[in-house]
């Protein structure tokens, strides 16, 4: 094991970013202080100095490592048949719907729209930065390589990727921050995933490739 593994496997740090969480979850990041943080997380500003610069570093720590859960596996496998893309795009749907949703991730998107609302848009800029952007990025190139194989055409990937997220997504993220919804269970994820996968079949030219 490496250092820098070994200092994120540090439990202390673990403890760390879960009071960071809470603190900032609760007060907002501009009214939060490294002093309540360390309170909660019972340990030492020494501590806390000696894995994160600043308050600003814990937040980016927070939004990278939810945003880690949230990416597609690094292991996509590149489609070479219709059935095959179909396939891994609702198992990813699954995957993404579910960590998207994560309470965790509801209250991170809560606390950047409050920020924002106070002139403040650094926790956004870090979810988009590591979170929306990444995903955008594994998702294209998964749809280039299946346009690289005639699954589908390379000028209709944009349109695509637009409609299968808005399928995909619906009204879900917006009544699961409002609390007007409970979040979706595995059943309804699982539902929306085959029904964004089953539009992007119905778009799909008729005569992709089959293998």
């Amino acid at each position: 094991m490496n250092e820098q593994q070994k200092i994120t496997d540090d439990p202390r740090r673990g403890a760390i970013l879960q009071a960071a969480f809470d603190v900032f979850v609760e007060k907002g990041f501009e009214a939060a202080t490294t002093a309540e943080i360390v309170r909660r997380a019972r340990t030492s500003k020494r501590t806390l100095y000696e894995f994160f610069a600043s308050k600003q570093e814990i937040l980016t720590a927070l939004v990278r490592y939810g945003s880690q859960k949230l990416q597609p596996s690094p292991d996509l496998p590149e489609p070479h048949s219709r059935a095959q893309f179909l396939a891994v795009l609702e198992q990813f749907g699954r995957a993404f719907l579910r960590e998207f949703l994560h309470p965790e991730r509801t209250a991170m998107y809560r606390l950047a729209i409050a920020e924002a609302g106070r002139g403040g848009a650094l926790v956004a800029r870090e979810l988009d930065a590591s979170g929306r952007q990444p995903v955008m990025r594994a998702a294209t190139r998964f749809f280039d390589q299946a346009a690289a194989r005639g699954i589908v055409r390379r000028e209709e990937i944009a349109t695509l990727l637009s409609v299968y997220f808005s399928v995909l997504i619906g009204f879900a993220q917006l009544q699961t921050l409002l609390g007007t919804e409970p979040p979706l269970g595995a059943d309804a994820i699982a539902e929306r995933a085959a029904l964004a996968t089953r539009a992007m079949a119905r778009m799909m030219q008729p005569d992709s490739a089959d293998g």
